[in-house]
């Protein structure tokens, strides 16, 4: 993902949108601001206003607000306890890891309804 390369070595972090049906599927994805003041380098905040701004680009083009994605600079793609703490059983979470700007590996995740886990997930892409 551009965007991870780019903010590199913070963590960027964005949305995605597509079809949720039995498979998700996404066709696009929306960059945002991390607005984390303390720790760039490990940890992203959104700006809530950028959630609804996302919802409603998703509405504009009949499409789903299917997640959040965000990048782990130099470790690997898994939530940590603070994605945990602060992730929606709802999204599915995409986690971009790289190494000196270079993406390593891309998985995606989702909370169970209790928010004690996490459980990798299948997302198709639309490119």
């Amino acid at each position: 993902m551009n965007h991870a390369q780019c903010t590199y070595p913070e963590e960027c972090c964005g949305f995605l949108l597509g079809i949720n049906s039995e498979e998700k599927w996404v066709h696009s994805a929306i960059s945002v601001p991390n607005i984390n003041q303390e720790s760039r380098s490990n940890r992203y905040n959104i700006d809530p206003l950028e959630i609804v701004r996302a919802d409603e680009a998703a509405q504009r083009a009949n499409l789903d607000l299917l997640g959040i994605y965000h990048s782990h600079p130099d470790a690997p793609p898994q939530p940590s306890q603070i994605d945990r703490e602060y992730a929606w059983p709802r999204y599915t979470y995409l986690i971009v890891s790289l190494e000196n700007r270079v993406t390593k590996e891309v998985k995606a995740w989702h909370l169970s309804d209790d928010k004690s886990t996490f459980q990798s997930e299948d997302l198709r892409i639309i490119e």
